[in-house]
């Protein structure tokens, strides 16, 4: 009798948490996010060339990070397939040329192992741009040191090529640090209801092709 009860208890406990799992999912959408810099000061007069917006348009696996600096001179595009492992970054110079790379798997490993991140979930939560978001802690343990994101845990996204490679959710809040340049990015609207242009997705126009490591220091010309 005892047992029968306890198993009718325990399956109608497993239907309920089943309901109430709702695992992150792909889909598509746009984000804007405001981009400051806390250690702009050390770049002097150039940091006001520095984008203030970065545009992310994503649909399933692939997505393009989007962001205009130097008063319009120059654009810069990350182009990301979870897919096919291919990621593609773009500038786009007006005055010296646009530049083109697309990582190899050795750069993309190292990028995804340095520096190590830990990540612990809290049940904080806050609304950014109309999205109900959670807290999560990221410890940077390369530097030994630690800083907060928000995600959007309804929506998966891949942040591969980067020491965000295994929490892969829609954030909504975060800092990422990409050619020694630190960025703290919060989403101001979100859209995912209107379906995005995949053309976004592929690479149009003339570039010189070269590596991530030149590519990097086309970017510290700017």
């Amino acid at each position: 009798m005892y047992q029968k009860i306890f198993f009718f208890l325990f399956s109608i406990t497993l239907l309920i948490g089943c309901r109430n799992f709702n695992p992150a999912k792909p889909g598509q959408g746009t984000v804007s996010y405001k981009v400051s810099y806390p250690g702009a000061n050390q770049f002097g007069v150039k940091s006001v060339l520095f984008p203030s917006e970065v545009i992310l348009v994503f649909k399933d696996e692939k997505a393009a990070f989007i962001a205009t600096g130097g008063m319009g001179m120059f654009q810069f595009v990350d182009l990301l397939d979870y897919k096919q492992k291919k990621f593609t970054s773009l500038l786009i110079d007006h005055i010296h040329g646009n530049y083109a790379c697309t990582r190899t798997a050795d750069e993309i490993k190292a990028n995804e192992n340095f520096p190590e991140y830990k990540f612990e979930k809290t049940s904080d939560t806050k609304s950014i741009a109309g999205l109900l978001s959670t807290r999560a802690v990221v410890k940077d343990i390369s530097h030994q040191s630690s800083f907060d994101i928000y995600y959007y845990d309804k929506i998966k996204f891949y942040y591969w090529n980067s020491p965000f490679k295994d929490f892969n959710y829609l954030y909504t809040q975060y800092r990422h640090t990409i050619n020694g340049l630190a960025m703290n990015l919060e989403a101001t609207s979100v859209d995912l209801n209107i379906p995005v242009d995949t053309n976004l997705f592929s690479v149009k126009g003339d570039y010189t092709w070269v590596n991530q490591k030149q590519f990097f220091a086309h970017l510290s010309e700017l």
